[in-house]
Order: structure tokens, then C-alpha cells, then sequence
């Protein structure tokens, strides 16, 4: 078990990230791992790739891996497919809200088997979503894959597995109802 002072020493030791995710468990988790390197014979490094994220907003927005921009800067316009959904979450659809800003975004590389390079999440329960697919990103994961995954009705992580429709292909990404 940790005790305090050890959780206060990871988040201390871990803290200075120049040019890193500024997230409280990003500096625990590398401070964890230097304090492994140094009193216990780990040559564990912190991976700062694909790290989930969060803004706890009325309106949450949630992110892991790569945004668009920098997927087409890395690998080039032409190798990128973006899919993407306009989606209603059933809590809004109970209370009469407007979810015409709820939005899911997922950037893979375009040519099989179409790698997961990041995920965008803005809409109810984002970190959870987020924290939910993080994994899968961060072990190489592909669309297809993803799209084999049976999604959880009726939850809003079920839309990252309905993703379908790509920006290349300028259909609407209005979801409109349930499949």
C-alpha cells in the first residue's frame, strides 16, 4: 500500500515535465517509475504517448492519442481517415436537452489495418469513455477492431463503436437513431 508521504514523493519527483502532459496522474505515475529506476532495480520509463485527458466542462470533452492536425502533420493528408458522429445521448433525449454539440471523433491511419491514432469525445461521461478506449489505443488497436467490439446500449460510449461515416466522404454524421 501507499502511504502519503510516497504519493506526495511521485507527484513531487514527477512533477518537472517540460514539454508533457501538465495531469496530476501523469506526474504520479512517472515519479512512481523513477522511484522503481532508482530504489528498485526497474528500467521502466513513463511513455508520455497516448495519454488520456479530460476537461470536467458542463459539457465534458475527453481526448487520447493524436488530434487531426497533428495525425495528418505526422503521416500526411492522404494516409488519414477521420470518422466522426454528431450523436444525442439518451439522458438528453429524456430531458429535451440540446445535443447538437455532442460529438465523437476517431483519427486512424487510412491503409489496413487502419491503426487508431487518436479519439475525441465531447458529451456526457466523456473521461469515462475516454479512459475506456485509452487502453486499446495505447496497444495499437484498429478501426476494425473497434468496430467488432459490441457496444454497451444505451451508453454513450457505445457511439465510438458506430462510427461509420468518414469526413472524406462528406455524408452527413447526424446519428438518427438507434444502430
Amino acid at each position: 500500500m501507499q502511504t502519503v508521504a510516497g504519493a506526495l514523493l511521485s507527484r513531487v519527483i514527477g512533477q518537472p515535465s517540460e514539454g508533457r502532459p501538465e495531469l496530476t496522474p501523469t506526474a504520479i505515475m512517472a515519479g512512481r517509475l523513477l522511484v522503481q529506476r532508482l530504489f528498485g532495480g526497474s528500467s521502466d520509463l513513463m511513455d508520455y504517448d497516448n495519454v488520456p485527458t479530460t476537461v470536467f466542462t458542463p459539457l465534458e470533452y475527453g481526448c487520447v492519442g493524436l488530434s487531426e492536425e497533428e495525425a495528418v502533420a505526422r503521416h500526411g493528408q492522404e494516409h488519414v481517415e477521420v470518422y466522426h458522429a454528431h450523436y444525442k445521448p439518451l439522458e438528453f433525449t429524456v430531458a429535451g436537452r440540446d445535443a447538437s454539440q455532442c460529438y465523437v471523433k476517431m483519427v486512424c491511419l487510412r491503409e489496413p489495418p487502419q491503426l487508431v491514432l487518436g479519439l475525441h469525445f465531447l458529451g456526457p461521461s466523456a473521461g469515462e469513455v475516454t479512459q475506456g478506449f485509452a487502453l486499446g489505443i495505447k496497444c495499437g488497436a484498429s478501426y476494425a477492431q473497434v468496430m467488432r467490439t459490441v457496444g454497451i446500449h444505451p451508453t454513450c460510449s457505445e457511439e465510438v463503436v458506430k462510427l461509420r461515416i468518414s469526413k472524406r466522404s462528406g455524408l452527413d454524421p447526424t446519428v438518427t437513431g438507434c444502430g
